[in-house]
């Protein structure tokens, strides 16, 4: 029986179908894929620097290269975007029906400095008028970063999706939830929007934001020992991306989802996650570094050109 090659070089990251395809030999350089969360990704690089390639929280990446961590660096492949209109869900009998109802709120969220929330604050300042330093928010006692100054944050022990159901706090930002996984008639939690969808498709349409939640990023020493390594990753997720494309992966398996698949890729002109330093990609990437300046997390703006390393091929 013949034994799979190892791999030069193991990536960890979320699991996708746009990222089957990277795992293998490309170019001469054979890839291994192991699921891994960003939350363990980046316990396992800060500060251990643990793993030679793996998806990354982008505003954590940031943080670190603008407060001096310079032996990680970013190349333009962004496998996670999100809206984030829906990240706020409450108990279903409350009567918050708007963001805007959150100023003076208490809000739980598992990491003050996780992307999602970073890109929620922003959305709460810039689309409802909420300052995000009227708001307090509720985290758990092990964060990834320090928290910036100026901002209101209490740590407790407690289960944070407990404390939005007994109405110890009125909302919760839930990238995922025990409650969603329930059967409907037994949630206790819902959207605190009636309609994100919608507040979502329309933010799309007037500002073309699709924010950028996580980045790739490889150790510098790993750079060095393989060079043209940025060429050979940016080729493995680029064209596994496109095969999933292709194969119109998910489209299958529910009823209508053809035709949504059609609608949403005619919106994002035909590549809803697009690779690459495009003029769109930067200014999104800038506007999130903007973000964490006003929140506190840096210091200044920094060069976002200089953050990234480029691929010789791609946009």
């Amino acid at each position: 029986m013949t034994r799979a090659p190892q791999p030069d070089i193991v990536i960890r990251g979320m699991d996708y179908e746009h990222t089957l395809g990277v795992p293998g030999l490309h170019q001469n350089v054979t890839f291994g894929y192991e699921v891994m969360g960003v939350g363990d990704t980046f316990a396992a690089m800060v500060p251990g620097r643990a793993l030679e390639v793996c998806e990354f929280s982008l505003a954590n990446y940031i943080t670190l290269r603008a407060t001096g961590n310079d032996w990680l660096t970013a190349i333009p492949v962004f496998p996670y975007r999100a809206f984030r209109h829906s990240l706020a869900v409450t108990r279903k009998e409350s009567a918050l029906l708007s963001l805007r109802e959150l100023a003076g709120r208490r809000v739980g969220v598992d990491d003050y400095s996780m992307t999602a929330a970073v890109w929620f604050r922003a959305l709460l300042r810039e689309e409802y008028g909420v300052d995000h330093r009227s708001v307090t928010w509720v985290t758990r006692p092990q964060q990834r970063l320090p928290r910036p100054a100026g901002a209101t944050v209490e740590m407790t022990d407690a289960d944070l999706e407990m404390l939005v159901g007994n109405g110890a706090i009125d909302a919760l930002l839930a990238v995922s939830s025990r409650d969603a996984k329930l059967p409907s008639h037994e949630r206790r939690l819902r959207a605190l929007l009636p309609d994100p969808e919608r507040e979502e498709r329309a933010y799309y349409e007037r500002t073309r934001i699709y924010p950028i939640h996580h980045c790739i990023v490889v150790r510098n020493d790993v750079l060095e020992r393989f060079p043209g390594i940025v060429d050979v990753l940016y080729g493995a997720y680029a064209s596994a991306k496109a095969r999933a494309y292709q194969r119109r992966l998910g489209a299958s398996l529910v009823p209508w989802s053809g035709a949504h698949w059609s609608r949403t890729f005619d919106l994002f002109d035909g590549d809803p996650r697009p690779y690459g330093w495009t003029p769109a990609n930067r200014a999104v990437v800038e506007r999130l570094a903007a973000n964490l300046h006003e929140q506190g997390f840096i210091p200044a703006v920094p060069d976002v050109d200089r953050l990234f390393t480029m691929p010789a091929t791609g946009p």
